[in-house]
């Protein structure tokens, strides 16, 4: 029985790891090419890149409202700031890699504007 009790504490740890391993932030799109010197081909392969972090992210922000939900009228205050601290950082996120890859592509389009035309 002492050692069951003992072994409490940890199998708690264990469930308490999983739970937030379900909620996984997604690493950060790696780059975004500049879009004044890109190829075309190079910002294309970004936006499927962002497309799948955006995907991924949508994930992450829905985990951490299921999570905020599950814990009812008995979380703490400090509990919901955190989740909801943490979900709208993954929007900010979101919305400042979007903004990020919107600028390069205007960048892009404006560079091949620009560019002389070879006739």
């Amino acid at each position: 029985m002492k050692t069951l009790i003992s072994c409490l504490p940890f199998a708690a740890s264990l469930f308490v790891s999983a739970a937030y391993a379900a909620c996984e932030m997604p690493a950060l799109v790696a780059a975004i090419p500049d879009g004044a010197q890109a190829a075309e081909e190079d910002l294309l392969a970004a936006q499927v890149e962002i497309q799948a972090y955006v995907a991924a992210m949508d994930v992450y922000i829905a985990c951490q409202n299921e999570e905020m939900s599950e814990s009812g009228d008995n979380a703490s205050a400090d509990y919901l700031f955190l989740m909801t601290s943490r979900i709208a950082s993954a929007r900010a996120e979101v919305d400042q890699v979007a903004s990020d890859f919107n600028d390069q592509v205007n960048a892009f389009r404006a560079a091949r504007q620009a560019a002389p035309s070879i006739r």
